[in-house]
C-alpha cells in the first residue's frame, strides 16, 4: 500500500456520557441510523452535542496467555493449557492489522473464556498460583466487538438519533475541535484540553459504555503531530527523524492490538503514542523530518513494534521481561551508553548500580534534558511512605486487607533491574503483585516512575520505607532522554536507531 493511502483510526475519547466540540470549515456530515440509511446534513461551521441515550452492555472478559507471530503458535500455546484442565475453554484471537505485503502487524492471541471482570480477577490469580503457565505473560482482555447502539447528535437546529456520524472535512483547512480531552490518563499530570484536529471525526458507540470519537487521518499528518506531542519541538534533527521513524513503525506494528475491537487502531494517549493534535505542531516544521516520510524499521520481514520510553535509568529492558510472550530480538537489553553493567537481576548489583550515576545517555547531571523536562530528575528518584501510608496505599488499590507492611520483596527483576514480580508482606497477609506496570500503580497514588527501584526501611517497623529508583517509563526500546543526549552529540538518525533497535533495517513504504 503506497504511503500515501495509508490512513490511520485515532481514538481521541471513548466510553463518555457526552462528547462536545465544534467544525470549523466546511464538512460532509452524515448520520446512520438503526436501519443503516445515511442522511447528509447541512455543513456549515457550527457546534454539535452527541450523547449517550442506550444501557450499558455488560461486557465479557477473557485471560490472554500471551502474544504469538503466528496463528501455529499460539494455537500450540492454547492447546498447552487446554491440557491443564478440562475446565478450561478457549480461542485464538486474531489482532493487528496487515498493511499489504511486507507490512503485516498481525499477532495472535490464546485466550481463555473467563466471564465478568471478578470472575476474569479470579481466575487470572488461579492460573497464576496453581498452573504452570508463565505468570508475566497472562493479562485481562476484554472480547467481543463494539455494539451499534443509537446515541443522540445534535448540531445547529438538526437533532437526531444515530448509530454513526461521520465528519468529513471538504477542505484540508478546516479542523475541528474537541473539548475536554484528558491528557496523561491515570498518571499524576492528567488534565484536560481543548484541542483541535486535523482529518475525520466520527462518532460511534462504544464497546462498553458510552461514546467514542475517533480521528480518521493520513498517517504523515498523524506522524508530525505526534513526533512534538511527544518530546516537543525543541531538539535536534537526528532526534526527531529517529522518533518519527520509531513512531510510524509501531503504528503499522500495533494497531488494533492495544484497543482491539474498539473502533480505533490506537489511542492518543501515552497507552499508545500521544498525539493531541493541530496545537503540538511547530510553525516550521524541520525537513529532516519531512525526509523520513515513509521510511520505517523491519526486521523478519514484519513492521518493528518499535516502542520507546522516556527514560530507561541507564539500561533498557526486554520485551518480554515488562509484556511476557515472544520477544523479538531487537529488543535486547543494553546500557545506554557506552559502559558495561553487572547483571541487575540480582539485588546486591541493584544496590550498588542505583548507588552510582552511571554514564548513560540519560543521565541529567551529563547531558541536559530539553527545556521543558528539566522539572524533574527522571535518571534518578526517590520515594518515601511512613508505614502507615503505605499501608493505607497498598490497601487502597488492591482492595483487601494486607495490614502493617513489613516487607517490600523483589521476587524477580529484568534485566535492566525493574521488577516484574513484587511480594507484599503484611501483618494479615502476603501478595504478589505481577508486571511492571501493576507494581508502580500499586505503590502510588496514580503510578510510580518505574518499578527499577530498591528499598530503603528505618525502624523496627520497619517505620518508613524510601524507594530509590531510575528511570521513567518501562524502559523498553527508543529511550527519548538519551537519544535527545545522542543527538546533541551528534549522533545521527541511522545510529541512534541501529543503538536502541539493534538487528532492524531502514524501510522505505513507496
Amino acid at each position: 500500500m503506497p504511503i500515501s493511502e495509508i490512513q490511520v483510526d485515532i481514538g481521541l475519547l471513548w466510553n463518555e456520557t457526552e462528547i462536545t466540540g465544534e467544525l470549523v470549515g466546511d464538512f460532509e456530515i452524515r448520520t446512520t441510523d438503526t436501519s443503516g440509511k445515511s442522511v447528509c446534513l447541512e455543513s456549515i461551521s457550527r457546534d454539535f452535542h452527541a450523547r449517550a441515550i442506550f444501557p450499558r452492555k455488560e461486557l465479557t472478559f477473557g485471560i490472554r496467555l500471551q502474544e504469538s507471530l503466528s496463528h501455529k503458535r499460539a494455537r500450540e500455546v492454547l492447546t498447552n493449557a487446554l491440557a491443564v484442565s478440562q475446565s478450561f475453554k478457549g480461542e485464538v484471537v486474531e489482532a493487528g492489522v496487515s498493511w499489504g505485503e511486507g507490512l503485516d502487524g498481525r499477532v495472535w492471541w490464546p485466550i481463555l473464556q473467563a466471564g465478568s471482570l471478578h470472575d476474569a480477577e479470579e481466575f487470572l490469580d488461579e492460573l497464576r498460583s496453581k498452573t504452570s503457565l508463565e505468570p508475566l505473560s497472562l493479562s485481562i482482555v476484554t472480547m467481543g466487538e463494539r455494539n451499534d447502539a443509537p446515541f443522540e447528535f445534535a448540531i445547529g437546529v438538526e437533532k437526531r438519533e444515530a448509530t454513526r456520524v461521520s465528519c468529513v472535512p471538504r477542505r484540508q483547512d478546516s479542523p475541528f475541535y474537541l473539548h475536554d480531552i484528558p491528557i496523561g490518563r491515570g498518571f499524576h499530570w492528567e488534565r484536560h484540553e481543548r484541542l483541535s484536529y486535523r482529518g475525520e471525526l466520527h462518532l460511534f458507540a462504544s464497546r462498553g459504555d458510552g461514546l467514542t470519537a475517533m480521528n480518521r487521518i493520513p498517517l504523515e499528518t498523524y506522524i508530525r503531530s505526534t513526533v512534538f506531542s511527544e518530546m516537543g519541538p525543541d531538539l535536534p534533527d537526528a532526534f526527531l527523524a529517529a522518533q518519527a521513524v520509531a513512531a510510524r513503525s509501531t503504528v503499522l506494528a500495533t494497531a488494533n492490538r492495544h484497543h482491539r475491537g474498539e473502533g480505533f487502531h490506537l489511542c492518543n494517549d501515552d497507552h499508545c503514542q500521544c498525539y493531541q493534535g493541530v496545537l503540538r505542531e511547530p510553525q516550521v516544521i524541520s525537513p529532516a523530518l519531512g525526509e523520513t516520510e515513509g521510511e520505517i524499521l523491519v526486521s523478519n520481514g514484519r513492521p518493528v513494534d518499535a516502542r520507546y520510553a522516556k527514560c530507561c535509568g541507564g539500561v533498557s529492558e526486554t520485551y518480554e521481561a515488562v509484556w511476557g510472550g515472544e520477544g523479538h530480538p531487537y529488543f535486547i537489553s543494553r546500557p545506554c551508553g557506552e559502559f558495561e553493567t553487572a547483571d541487575l537481576t540480582q539485588e546486591q548489583n541493584m544496590q550498588e548500580f542505583l548507588s552510582q550515576r552511571a554514564p548513560a545517555f540519560c543521565n541529567d547531571e551529563l547531558h541536559a534534558y530539553p527545556e521543558r523536562w528539566r522539572e524533574e530528575s527522571y535518571f534518578r528518584w526517590q520515594r518515601e511512605y511512613n508505614a502507615s501510608e503505605l499501608q493505607t496505599l497498598i490497601e487502597a488499590k488492591v482492595g483487601i486487607e494486607v495490614g502493617t507492611v513489613r516487607e517490600l520483596r523483589p521476587i524477580k527483576r529484568g534485566a535492566s533491574g525493574r521488577i516484574l514480580i513484587l511480594e507484599i508482606v503484611g501483618s494479615k497477609q502476603t501478595l504478589r503483585i505481577y508486571r511492571e506496570l501493576e507494581i508502580r500503580r500499586v505503590l502510588f497514588l496514580s503510578h510510580l516512575p518505574s518499578s527499577c527501584f530498591i528499598v530503603e526501611t528505618e525502624g523496627k517497623g520497619p517505620d518508613k520505607f524510601r524507594l530509590i529508583g531510575a528511570g521513567w517509563g518501562h524502559g523498553v526500546g527508543l529511550c527519548q532522554l538519551g537519544a535527545a543526549a545522542m543527538a546533541h552529540k551528534g549522533r545521527s538518525k541511522q545510529r541512534i536507531l541501529e543503538h536502541y533497535y539493534p538487528e532492524t533495517k531502514l524501510f522505505s513504504i513507496t
